[in-house]
């Protein structure tokens, strides 16, 4: 039986990826914060869908908690087939995580490049999905201020986080020396969520209006699973898709030398907290 990994797996784009990949027999590993809403999830799919579903609560905003959450992965399974990095958050005010990051920064890219470089590394996924967003286009990032601690907005912060996701992928791709691993990345699509109800009134008021306009979890999650699943894209790598569909992403998002020096930041980050 496949399986395939999920973080942010509790509520929104994650939960309906879950069920997704569930309908089509995949055992899950699901890891989010609550552990409550986990252990619902966890209940209900195995009794709907009948697969194995293995839950975890970390807090992926802090990289030792990617590791250890990587490390019992390791030791609970000998390998697993999909890796999805779908966590992710909008945060109006700056805040710092207990290991010195700017929050955004830690939890929307440092968990995707913990993850995706673990798991590339030593459970060698098939697949490697890291879920970004159309919101990277329009910013660039500051080489100077990788963290947006010369100035601080929250939406463009998570702006660049998303480019930052759309980087690591990349890079991720070029530096890859086994071809059975693909990694590639996506826009879910404007998604009816409570992604940003956890902020002050503007944030709110931009989710209001998204649950206006913007299309259900359950059609934000079609491109994960996707890419997660499909025979026909198998061998697809190093690419961005929207609707299932690989586009390009902004022309930023191409350059090189941006990529290979936020790998290294990234990298850097890494090594001095383990």
């Amino acid at each position: 039986m496949a399986v395939a990994v999920i973080t942010g797996a509790s509520v929104g784009i994650g939960l309906e990826t879950a069920i997704g990949l569930a309908q089509k027999g995949y055992d899950l590993v699901l890891v989010s914060r609550n552990l409550n809403k986990l252990t619902r999830v966890k209940e209900n799919i195995e009794i709907q869908y009948n697969v194995n579903c293995k839950i975890y609560s970390f807090d992926l905003s802090l990289i030792k908690e990617n590791i250890t959450f990587f490390k019992q992965v390791s030791k609970d399974f000998n390998t697993v087939d999909v890796l999805i990095n779908n966590v992710g958050a909008i945060y109006m005010s700056r805040a710092v995580t207990e290991e010195g990051l700017e929050k955004t920064f830690a939890l929307n890219h440092m968990s995707y490049f913990v993850l995706s470089k673990l798991f590339s590394e030593h459970l060698k996924p098939q697949r490697i999905i890291n879920v970004s967003s159309e919101a990277h286009r329009g910013l660039s990032l500051n080489r100077n201020d990788f963290q947006n601690s010369q100035t601080y907005n929250g939406w463009h912060a998570y702006k660049r986080s998303k480019l930052a996701n759309i980087y690591t992928t990349y890079e991720l791709n070029r530096r890859l020396d086994d071809d059975r691993i693909s990694v590639n990345c996506l826009h879910p699509g404007l998604v009816n969520s409570d992604f940003a109800n956890n902020n002050a009134l503007p944030y709110k008021i931009m989710s209001s209006f998204i649950k206006y306009f913007g299309i259900s979890t359950k059609e934000g999650a079609l491109t994960s699973i996707y890419l997660a699943s499909d025979k026909d894209i198998k061998n697809a790598s190093g690419l961005y898709f929207d609707k299932c569909i690989p586009r390009k992403s902004s022309a930023l998002s191409y350059d090189k030398d941006v990529a290979k020096e936020l790998w290294h930041y990234s990298d850097e980050i890494f090594k001095k907290i383990t």
